[in-house]
């Protein structure tokens, strides 16, 4: 059903939206951070470019995920999917310590709840491919010629 995936999709668009939006309510000081020093981080002040940041990153997410569940055995891919999960905490937790221990601490709390909502939509991702039932890809079997009787299963001794 491909409902399940429009629906996956328009949820992170929605959180990417919100993520982005927050992300370029930085504070003064955070703007004149970003205009000066840290440029490579200009993207965050236009909301639609955040946006489009971190939508894409969701997308190489689900991307990811879809082929290694349709390419690989279960077992294989809920490893995969629980290194994702743990990426993620580790993200989350690295996030967190910058948000309270660096400069990035004098960001605007909205700021900060965009940088958590990132992470809520990688967990989102995550959670939802341990229960998506994706079709495996189809294994193409060789013909075999049973014409042939390869096993002469009688011996005369």
């Amino acid at each position: 059903m491909k409902n399940k995936w429009i629906i996956l999709i328009l949820i992170q668009a929605i959180i990417s939206l919100v993520a982005g939006i927050l992300l370029s309510k930085m504070s003064l000081i955070g703007r004149i951070g970003v205009s000066t020093v840290y440029t490579e981080y200009g993207f965050m002040k236009h909301w639609y470019k955040g946006f489009a940041a971190v939508f894409i990153v969701q997308l190489l997410l689900i991307a990811i995920l879809w082929a290694v569940k349709r390419t690989t055995t279960y077992k294989n891919f809920s490893l995969v999917n629980l290194i994702f999960v743990i990426i993620g905490l580790i993200g989350l937790l690295y996030t967190f310590y910058d948000f309270t221990s660096t400069s990035h601490k004098y960001m605007n709390s909205q700021f900060h709840a965009g940088g958590y909502l990132f992470w809520a939509g990688w967990f989102v991702t995550c959670i939802f491919f341990f229960f998506a039932r994706v079709k495996p890809k189809p294994v193409i079997v060789p013909a075999t010629d049973f014409s042939k009787n390869n096993t002469d299963t009688t011996t005369n001794l």
